[in-house]
């Protein structure tokens, strides 16, 4: 009976690992039409996308209450893409802010307004980078229209532990963050189970 009992549970196992293998091509696609508004992902295999933002950039502001007043914490990830092996995501700090991304925000802002952008920030696991090419905003931001070359705006090759994703619209931001949530824990349960 021990014995039937330790081969049900194995099955069980593969089965759920079956069932997450199978759900992540649907969490991809998630990920990718709740992204669209904002930039690009690119699957590369099924363990690892290639995120691309719109540029520029916006920046983005956070109010915060410290000791009676409001301080404000200001944004901007200036990536031109993010390559992200999902298993190094640390799906328990994927989090959601609602953000300013006009700049006179701090000067006009009343308590209790709220943020015209959603913020996804998304983190690595203790020790893990993801690898990321950054451009400079400001030579960006110099250029007139047409296509122009990394160099132009400055692009360089970084590594990052975090970086944060824009959404206009506050529910694309959440089916972004519950997909990758998704996509990470089942990624992670194929590389334990090849």
């Amino acid at each position: 009976m021990k014995r039937l009992s330790l081969i049900l549970l194995g099955g069980i196992a593969v089965s759920s690992a079956a069932a997450l293998g199978q759900d992540l091509p649907t969490s991809l696609h998630a990920m990718q039409s709740s992204y669209a508004a904002s930039g690009s992902i690119v699957v590369i295999d099924k363990g690892t996308i290639v995120i691309e933002p719109r540029m520029p950039a916006p920046l983005c502001a956070m109010p915060k209450t410290e000791d009676g007043r409001i301080t404000w914490s200001f944004y901007t990830f200036p990536l031109a893409s993010i390559t992200v092996p999902l298993a190094q995501v640390d799906e328990t700090l994927i989090s959601e802010d609602r953000v300013f991304s006009n700049p006179d925000a701090p000067r006009n802002y009343k308590p209790g307004d709220v943020g015209d952008t959603t913020m996804v920030v998304v983190a690595s696991r203790p020790g893990k980078q993801f690898h990321t090419l950054l451009y400079d905003l400001e030579k960006f931001a110099r250029l007139g229209p047409g296509p122009h070359s990394s160099k132009e705006y400055g692009q360089v090759p970084d590594d990052t532990e975090a970086f944060g994703l824009t959404f206009t619209d506050p529910a694309e931001a959440r089916v972004f963050a519950v997909a990758l949530h998704s996509a990470v824990i089942q990624a992670r349960a194929q590389t334990a189970h090849p």
